[in-house]
């Protein structure tokens, strides 16, 4: 209990269980002074208390900190060692390509154009208290992943062209009439002879090859019928175009096996041997036409038959 008088004031103790009571009398400057020495003291535990709390948490989150920059120390190792890897599997990559694209009658990618170097290197902004070795390991790792990205759509672009160039050459390999047509004895050959009919000296245009009659007759490469039907000497005649300028005939023919615009394959039936039009005895004749030209067939045969 305290009782205000002008310039004291009186604090007095009462016990709760009866008893004897104490007073004190104090000055109001003194009891003044003792408040706000008390609420300085306060603030300053306050002041105190919050700033080692503050000092606690900075030091926590700064143990977290060093914690995650040595994983992510580690994490750049770890991809900078993958990128040197990478680097050499595309070296071995560019050479392989290169055996290939010679394989294939292209001419190899030059060496500037596979630095695929595309202006100077710009580091993008980084905090201002990223280490120094830091920030140039991240530049060295940035660099060599923007180059193998760049020499993987180069490398990407250059098997593609290999894959047309090469589908293009089986395409025309397939197309190219490299078998003989049918078994049998070449009775004559491509060029000047005796003509057995006139006597008289003339140009063979093809190959005669004898067999009985009713012998297949095979497409020596692939192609598309363009003419089937009678023609003349020829007789029963069949005309396969393999393009790229090679027309392929057969004349004599006892009967065709394929019609006029069949795609035909390789190794396929098309018609039968037989001694149609102007023959002395049932046999093929055969025709390369290579452009507007008839050329030896012989130098397109590289196996005797396919049967």
């Amino acid at each position: 209990m305290i009782l205000k008088e002008k310039t004291f004031f009186s604090v007095v103790f009462i016990p709760h269980h009866g008893g004897r009571t104490f007073t004190f009398r104090l000055a109001r400057w003194m009891a003044f002074s003792l408040i706000g020495f008390g609420a300085f003291l306060l603030l300053g535990l306050c002041l105190v208390t919050t700033g080692y709390v503050g000092k606690f948490v900075d030091l926590s989150h700064l143990h977290k900190l060093q914690i995650e920059n040595r994983i992510l120390g580690a994490r750049l190792e770890e991809y900078a060692a993958k990128a040197e890897i990478l680097k050499k599997q595309m070296a071995d990559l560019a050479s392989f390509d290169a055996k290939l694209r010679m394989a294939a009658g292209l001419s190899p990618i030059d060496p500037d154009i596979r630095k695929v170097g595309v202006g100077g290197y710009t580091q993008p902004p980084l905090p201002a208290d990223v280490r120094a070795a830091t920030a140039d390991k991240l530049q060295d790792v940035s660099q060599t992943i923007g180059h193998l990205e760049r020499e993987t759509r180069l490398q990407i672009e250059s098997f593609e062209e290999l894959e047309a160039t090469i589908a293009a050459k089986r395409d025309r390999l397939a197309r190219l009439p490299s078998i003989q047509p049918t078994p049998g004895w070449i009775t004559s050959n491509f060029g000047m002879r005796w003509d057995p009919f006139t006597g008289q000296m003339k140009m063979h245009e093809g190959l005669d090859i004898a067999a009985p009659e009713g012998t297949l007759i095979v497409a020596p490469a692939d192609g598309q019928v363009k003419f089937a039907g009678y023609r003349g000497n020829f007789g029963m005649c069949l005309e396969v175009d393999h393009g790229f300028g090679l027309v392929t005939r057969y004349g004599h023919c006892l009967m065709f096996k394929v019609g006029l615009g069949a795609a035909v394959r390789r190794g396929q039936v098309i018609a039968l041997v037989g001694q149609t039009g102007r023959a002395t005895g049932p046999h093929l004749h055969y025709e390369v036409v290579s452009g507007d030209r008839a050329v030896d067939p012989q130098n397109y045969i590289m196996l005797p038959r396919m049967f």
